[in-house]
Formats: structure tokens, C-alpha cells, sequence
């Protein structure tokens, strides 16, 4: 049904996406003639339920202050629906983005100094947000078991036992890809609750899971998140809706949520709250199709890279339509390998070492987009790899 859109995608040159207008300022080149793929968004057409959603409010000519009827009620059910989770109207808080969230929950849990753990190689805006609370960051390392990233569970609890009073978990990982497994969310609430720690679980990738693999949300898992969990989601991931700046903090703990709501409460944006309604109750089937056409594509990568550039492993990905490259057998530092993927592949693609420990290296590369963006990437980088 939606295969046909997913491969002519949406040509956003010229529209001010971030992706196509602001990549020359974020690498410092002036390079034509590149394909981007490095922010998480992707290059398809918006799902038509949430496009026809949002012309219908337009059409009202008025954008003021509003109920936003339905939208709680459709977090709860998608939500339930989809992650099995059990949550109420109050368990459910607005905020304009997952790391706006995480801000203000360090800014109520932590004081200057104090240790947060992250599990690197991880999303490089954690790093941002914790420095600008003068965290002490602690980066418990992920590490590569037949081409697959696990937790070393004795090293992650010997840095949880150092002092660290909040773990931001990624679940699904970004960029590494793991979906994690109930059993591996169990361990990880067993060592967190032995020392008193409050864990910030960032889902955002929840709904962009694989086939064969199941996302398990912490509030499933375990009632230590009735009172010590933060479990943050959003509808800007699987629907591309990041421009809306419309995301959900379920916070459970009364005492918590009183305190959040005291440095932030606003209703939701009113643009963002149709999209959420829109893509919650009527955009399964669209999300259902884009989970087999990313699988596709990075099937394509994998298959492509194994038969033509062997010396860039591509590690299992298991969700998120976020791929990452292990180009370590390159040779080059991670300056030269993004100069080297700029100038020589003129590709843009995350340079793995803004992802913390362990991201030296590697790159994450963008699949969000039709598979001929994907065939002619990858043809750029083996003539490019062909030519070292």
C-alpha cells in the first residue's frame, strides 16, 4: 500500500530540513553534490492520516489555545496496544522533546558533580544535556560478541557502585541498535535498585523494532518503576514527526511528577497533539509497511557491504532505522574517516566518536530513505573504499 511512497520518497532540498540545509555547517565543508545521512529522520512522505489530520485543524483557521480532546487517551492505548504497558491519564506528562525531559528530571534527581551513567557508545545529545547540569558523567562501555553489542554486567555494576545516582538507559539503542531483551532489563533493575538508583529510560525508538525481536518497556518489567523509573516516549521517531516537538514522560511517582510539573506544564503543542491522535489510532498499517521496508533496506546494506566492502562490518541491528558501521579496518583516524566519507564517498554520515567510548572507529548511517538513496550510497563508499 505504501510501498510506492517509501521508494520515491520526499526531495526536502530547499525546504529547510535540517538534514540538507545545515550539513555543511555541522561538518565545516563546503562539499556538493552529498548525500546526507546523518540526523535521525527519515526522507518519506508523512503518513496520510496524520497529513489529513493536520489540514482538517488548519482549515478551522484558528490555532489557539486548545482541549486537545483524545490525546491522553490515545497514549495510553497505543501504549498499551503496542508495549503492553498499563498507564493512567496522570501517569502521562507533555513534554516538547525526550531530552528536554531529561533536563528537567536531572535538574530535579541530581546535583552539580554528581555521577550519571550512560552505556557507551550512546546517543550524543545524553553527553550535551549532562554537561550542561555539570554532571559527572560515568560511561559503563558496551562491547562486541559475534558482531552484536552486549552488557558487561560485572563492569556495569562496579560502575553503578561508584557513587552513580541516575542511569539513562536507551531502549532501543541508539546508535548501536540493540533491542534489549526482558531478561537483560531485569539485570539491569536488579543492580540499579541494590544501590538506589533512579533510572531515565529513553524509548523513543520503541516502535521501530525488527521482526523476530520484541521491545520490553521498564514499566513491564519490574514495579521498581513505580517510584524510580522514568519511562520517556514519542510519536517523532516512528512517524517522523520530530518537527513537532511533541513527546510523553510516564512518570508514575506522584512526588516526581508534582516536581516536574513545577519547572514545566503547558498543555500539548496543538499541531503535534492531531499528529500524535492521528498516528496512534490510525497509522498502524503505515508504520507496519516502514518496519519491513527499513528491514529491507538494511538487509540491502548488509548483503551489499559483506559482497563488496569487507573491510566495513556492519553490526547486527536488531531495531531503528539508525545502521552501525564498524570501519575500523580502514586504518584512519576519526578525523580522516570523516573527511574520507565526506570528500572521497561524499557521504555524510555520524562520526562514531561523538558517541562516547567505544564509538572510535565507526560511523552511524542513516537508512530512513528509498532504497535507491541506499543502492547509490553504498555504491559511492565502495568506489570510494576501492580507491584508498
Amino acid at each position: 500500500m505504501y510501498k510506492d511512497s517509501f521508494n520515491e520518497g520526499v526531495n526536502r532540498t530547499g525546504t529547510n530540513a535540517v538534514k540538507y540545509s545545515k550539513y555543511k555547517e555541522n561538518f565545516n565543508t563546503n562539499k556538493e553534490d552529498i548525500i546526507p545521512m546523518w540526523i535521525a529522520d527519515m526522507d518519506f512522505q508523512t503518513c496520510d492520516e496524520i497529513t489529513k489530520a493536520l489540514q482538517n485543524k488548519l482549515t478551522i483557521g484558528n490555532l489557539g489555545y486548545d482541549t486537545v480532546d483524545g490525546y491522553y487517551e490515545s497514549v495510553i492505548n497505543w501504549m498499551k496496544r503496542r508495549h503492553n504497558m498499563d498507564i493512567t491519564t496522570e501517569d502521562v506528562v507533555y513534554t516538547p522533546g525526550v531530552v528536554t525531559a531529561i533536563n528537567f528530571l536531572l535538574k530535579i534527581l541530581v546535583k552539580e558533580n554528581d555521577k550519571v551513567l550512560v552505556q557507551s557508545p550512546v546517543y550524543h545529545s545524553f553527553f550535551r544535556v549532562l554537561n550542561e547540569n555539570k554532571c559527572d558523567i560515568v560511561q559503563s562501555k558496551l562491547f562486541i560478541k559475534n558482531n552484536r553489542y552486549e552488557i558487561d554486567f560485572d563492569e556495569f555494576e562496579s560502575k553503578i557502585a561508584t557513587g552513580v545516582k541516575v542511569f539513562i538507559l536507551c531502549n532501543p539503542h541508539n546508535p548501536v541498535g540493540r533491542v534489549w531483551t526482558k531478561e537483560e532489563l531485569e539485570q539491569i533493575v536488579e543492580i540499579c535498585e541494590s544501590y538506589k538508583v533512579f533510572i531515565i529510560s529513553d524509548e523513543i525508538h520503541s516502535d521501530l523494532v525488527f521482526k523476530g525481536f520484541k521491545h520490553s518497556s521498564l514499566t513491564t518489567v519490574t514495579p521498581y518503576y513505580r517510584d524510580n523509573i522514568v519511562t520517556l516516549t514519542a510519536p517523532s521517531k516512528t512517524f517522523n514527526l520530530a518537527g513537532l516537538y511533541t513527546s510523553n514522560a510516564i512518570i508514575t511517582n506522584e512526588k516526581l511528577r508534582n516536581k516536574y510539573k513545577e519547572l514545566f506544564s503547558t498543555a500539548p503543542n496543538v499541531l503535534g497533539a492531531e499528529a500524535l491522535i492521528a498516528a496512534y489510532n490510525k497509522g498502524e498499517i503505515w508504520l507496519e509497511e516502514l518496519l519491513d521496508y527499513i528491514e529491507n533496506n538494511y538487509e540491502y546494506v548488509v548483503d551489499f557491504i559483506n559482497e563488496n566492502i569487507p573491510k566495513i562490518k556492519v553490526i547486527k541491528q536488531e531495531g531503528t532505522f539508525l545502521t552501525w558501521l564498524d570501519c575500523r579496518e580502514l586504518g584512519l583516524s576519526d578525523d580522516e574517516l570523516e573527511k574520507f566519507f565526506i570528500y572521497k564517498a561524499k557521504l555524510v554520515l555520524s562520526n562514531g566518536v561523538s558517541f562516547g567510548k567505544g564509538g572510535n572507529g565507526f560511523m552511524r548511517m542513516n537508512i530512513g530513505c528509498p532504497l535507491s538513496t541506499v543502492k547509490e550510497a553504498l555504491s559511492r563508499l565502495k568506489n570510494a573504499v576501492d580507491n584508498i
